[in-house]
């Protein structure tokens, strides 16, 4: 029977293997928005699984189903790949996560797409969020197999793309046509750090809204009405709601404890024509955080009476165009799966923490959608080098997170030796 010490070891001795499969897959510049080489992608995906002896199947996502989410990207393919390996017919793990990453930007000091190796770190886009979390599930499985681990189930290796557009045509759509059924256990690996087990997030509702006014010369505003003028009433609202906001908060352990309350942004701006034409138009976009106990039907019923407020007081029209929500979710900390894994990290760290995140990512389609609350998100990257230049992650993080994938599979789905 396998044990804890020999699946220790056997990731130790697979160090430069692991380095070299991420690094080749940091190389694939898989951006989103827009959501380009996805096809190139899929492909290196389809054969690291196949290599391994996963029963592999790609999941194209129908034009029109993107055109429904993103219109001016439905032209782009989307795919997403699955791979299964079954061990015996007990239950089912699967390890999910994205391969789409976000636009590198500028002011990187390295080559985002020529992955860097310095200090036991490893460079690139998509290093932290998160490239490592897809590599290090395969690696657990890879390892618990070269140890002959006693193993009764099956696992399943989701590779999914646009979570950094929301996810409704990745592990949404595969939620959504019944791919997760059969599910026990779900690990979404996205970056939050190897010592912790997050259990859950808050929500969002990304929005516009555009005030609506009449176009005049500077010098005769009295024939025009500034849309700017209406837009700022709309903003002093928004502001007074903010601070009521601050006063809903929740007691789950969102990290950091600052994002422990309900909050809104606005986060764009964009109006006029010329210094001497009253503006006919003003669009503001806004970023609404919602704690576990709200939703996002009370959050659009709040914002359409703040509207109607404005237009009350200014005369005016004001139109609402959401861009994207995401329901809060959350799970028990006592639920087996997050027990197992918290139970693992302690082996490295001395203990473990529970957590929240303060965003929104792919894990409330499995619980949420899904139906499955046997789901926590575990992963090696860190979340403050998301979206950031000469964005990293710690090569020993990676290694941790394989261990405690490898041996918390083998408890949850097989038997281990301690």
């Amino acid at each position: 029977m396998a044990t804890k010490r020999a699946i220790y070891d056997e990731v130790d001795d697979r160090r430069d293997e692991i380095i070299s499969l991420l690094s080749s897959f940091l190389e694939i510049q898989t951006e989103n928005p827009p959501g380009r080489n996805y096809r190139d992608g899929a492909s290196f995906l389809e054969t690291v699984l196949s290599e391994r002896e996963y029963d592999v199947e790609l999941v194209d996502v129908p034009e029109d189903v993107v055109e429904r989410h993103y219109p001016e990207r439905s032209h782009l393919e989307r795919v997403n790949i699955l791979g299964q390996k079954m061990f015996g017919d007990g239950p089912n793990i699967h390890y999910t996560g994205h391969y789409d990453v976000v636009p590198a930007g500028e002011d990187w000091t390295k080559d985002p797409f020529d992955p860097t190796i310095e200090n036991d770190r490893i460079y690139g886009r998509g290093a932290s969020d998160m490239k490592s979390g897809i590599v290090a599930s395969l690696f657990a499985i890879d390892v618990l197999e070269a140890v002959n681990a006693e193993l009764e189930g099956s696992v399943t290796q989701s590779m999914t793309v646009d979570e950094e557009t929301g996810g409704f045509t990745g592990l949404g759509y595969l939620a959504q046509e019944g791919y997760l059924d059969g599910t026990d256990y779900c690990v979404y690996t996205e970056c939050f750090d190897s010592s912790r087990v997050c259990l859950g997030h808050r929500g969002v509702v990304k929005f516009k809204v555009v005030t609506e006014g009449r176009k005049a010369h500077g010098c005769m505003a009295h024939d025009g009405i500034n849309a700017i003028s209406t837009m700022n009433d709309f903003l002093t609202r928004i502001e007074e709601y903010r601070t009521k906001l601050h006063q809903r908060t929740t007691d789950l352990p969102v990290t950091p404890n600052e994002s422990r309350r309900a909050d809104i942004s606005v986060t764009m701006m964009d109006a006029g024509y010329s210094e001497n034409v009253v503006p006919d138009r003003c669009t503001a976009t806004f970023y609404r955080v919602l704690v576990p106990t709200e939703s996002v039907a009370d959050v659009r019923n709040e914002i359409q009476e703040l509207i109607g407020e404005t237009e009350n007081s200014m005369d005016a029209s004001l139109t609402y165009d959401e861009i994207m929500f995401a329901e809060p979710t959350s799970v028990s900390q006592d639920c087996r799966v997050s027990q197992t894994f918290a139970q693992n990290v302690e082996s490295f760290y001395g203990n473990s923490e529970f957590v929240i995140s303060p965003g929104s990512d792919d894990q409330r389609f499995v619980v949420n959608d899904a139906g499955i609350d046997q789901c926590i998100v575990y992963g090696p990257g860190r979340l403050e080098q998301a979206h950031v230049e000469d964005e990293f992650v710690l090569i020993d993080d990676i290694l941790t997170a394989i261990k405690v994938m490898a041996v918390s599979t083998a408890q949850l789905i097989g038997d281990l030796d301690e």
